[in-house]
């Protein structure tokens, strides 16, 4: 079977727009998805490189989905007949709508788009709804957390690794002790992002890694 380096390493054309180091890490978390009819998203395509090493690497996907808000995306072409590009803000409703309208759910998802920390956070409550049981949200470049001009900050309550801190704590509510519901526990991020979440959307988070 081949690696995901492999495949990187022989990538010819469109530019492939990935930290090497991520590299290890995609093929231990991806490796049991990869011989699967698999629907994939991914937020955010640059050159476009991306999405024909997952056709490459997920050689029985049913649809590989790329959205970006530059125009210039919409001229990407591709001979693998199950990559469609999609333009537009991944956060508003008629990109949502166009998407579905190729897969209504996927396995894996993942956000390489804006990194501005609002765009995360509300990209997650409008994306992970989409993602079937047993699937795979993964958020890249969380170092803009980080970053005053992406809306972040080490102690920032808005940023996205705090977000992401807040659902690491999902999957222990039964021991929480308190009588909030998950939500309530986002409200501040619902109001300052202009967004909503569902509880039972939240109830199915099953954990979180950090790496």
């Amino acid at each position: 079977m081949t690696s995901l380096k492999e495949i990187v390493d022989s990538q010819s054309g469109k530019v492939v727009d990935k930290w090497f180091s991520y590299l290890g890490n995609y093929e231990t978390i991806l490796q049991p998805y990869q011989d699967k009819p698999i629907n994939l998203l991914e937020i955010g395509i640059a050159n476009g490189g991306s999405l024909d090493v997952w056709s490459k690497y997920f050689s029985k996907a049913d649809h590989i989905v790329g959205c970006d808000i530059n125009p210039a995306c919409g001229s990407l072409k591709y001979d693998d007949v199950r990559v469609s590009v999609v333009v537009g803000d991944a956060n508003e409703p008629a990109t949502i709508d166009e998407i579905k309208s190729i897969s209504e759910r996927f396995d894996v998802i993942i956000d390489d788009g804006s990194h501005i920390n609002s765009d995360v956070i509300k990209s997650f409550s409008l994306y992970y709804p989409l993602l079937n049981y047993n699937g795979l949200y993964i958020v890249e470049d969380l170092h803009t957390s980080y970053w005053d001009g992406w809306g972040g900050g080490l102690r920032n309550p808005l940023s996205s690794m705090a977000f992401f801190k807040r659902l690491a704590d999902m999957p222990n509510y039964e021991h929480w002790r308190i009588r909030r519901t998950r939500r309530y526990y986002l409200i501040y991020l619902e109001q300052a992002c202009d967004t909503e979440f569902h509880e039972s959307d939240l109830a199915t988070i099953q954990s979180l890694t950090f790496l």
